[in-house]
């Protein structure tokens, strides 16, 4: 009797301790069913040149999302078109409505610096060398590097685990110009303070355009140099800032094709396509941060 106690007994314990086993056992987390997207930025979050009401990447990543993760994606865009880092900023701190939306965000996304550089090269065009546009651009630099933290860091404040997505820019005016060097290294320039900026915190991540958008179909050294010999034929590689004005307004068919017709500058509906198939391979790669799971 007393052995079949002590059985008994030992039964209980043992139970017990694999009951608080089973109990202590840690919960997988649910991936979340609804994703809040916020798009904060300059013409390209607004999607200037996209004809399908999507607001260029803004939508389509959405679908793209919800399509390869089986969840409902929620957008809010606040791009702008025309608008350089510290107007991006001020505009935010204005807006209500978009405080909140970043509170809220799952995901956040960033275009921002194509409008610093491109003020700064019309400016820097009616300069005698190459070199002096460089200097130029160089001296804008720590102005852009600042204005760049203060915006990431007002985001931040807003939203401190929301993983955020910071887009690079490109170059529009490679094909026309493509004996100019130093337009695409003024551009990397720039890009080099966005991927910098990621590479410091822990919560941006940087999304390269460049490549991509700045060569467009001519993918080929080939390619390439037949677009440099073109340019040299044609004199495009002046620094005249009326013919580069007259190249992005004129009426030509946009020899990219991933550059809209209308202003030669922004990208088109296959750009846009380009630009959303990029966030989302980089989103993928850690989709844990803002999916959850």
């Amino acid at each position: 009797m007393k052995r079949r106690f002590q059985l008994i007994l030992v039964l209980l314990v043992t139970l017990g301790f694999s009951y608080v086993g089973i109990w202590n056992q840690p919960v997988a987390a649910k991936e979340k069913a609804t994703i809040h997207l916020v798009a904060v930025g300059d013409s390209l979050t607004e999607g200037i040149g996209d004809t399908t009401g999507q607001q260029g990447y803004t939508k389509r990543t959405a679908k793209l999302i919800a399509k390869e993760n089986n969840v409902k994606v929620v957008t809010a865009n606040y791009g702008k078109a025309g608008d350089r880092s510290d107007q991006i900023i001020k505009r935010l701190k204005k807006n209500k409505q978009a405080q909140k939306d970043l509170k809220n965000a799952d995901v956040i996304t960033l275009t921002v610096g194509g409008n610093d550089l491109q003020q700064t090269l019309f400016t820097a065009f009616l300069a005698e060398s190459e070199a002096d546009v460089t200097k130029t651009v160089d001296e804008s630099i720590p102005t852009y590097t600042k204005n760049l933290e203060k915006l990431t860091d007002y985001i931040e404040s807003q939203n401190s685990t929301a993983p955020i997505y910071l887009f690079g820019n490109y170059n529009p005016l490679y094909v026309y110009l493509a004996n100019r060097d130093d337009i695409n290294n003024d551009v990397k320039r720039y890009n080099a303070i966005n991927a910098g900026m990621a590479a410091s915190d822990s919560q941006i991540n940087y999304v390269s355009t460049f490549s991509t958008l700045t060569y467009g179909q001519y993918k080929t050294a080939k390619q390439k140099k037949a677009l440099v010999k073109a340019a040299v034929k044609a004199s495009s590689g002046s620094l005249d800032n009326k013919s580069v004005q007259e190249t992005l307004n004129g009426d030509d068919e946009e020899k990219n094709a991933y550059i809209t017709n209308e202003d030669h500058y922004h990208p088109n509906d296959i750009g846009y396509d380009k630009m959303s198939a990029l966030l989302v391979k980089q989103m993928q790669k850690d989709k844990k941060a803002w999916l959850g799971g």
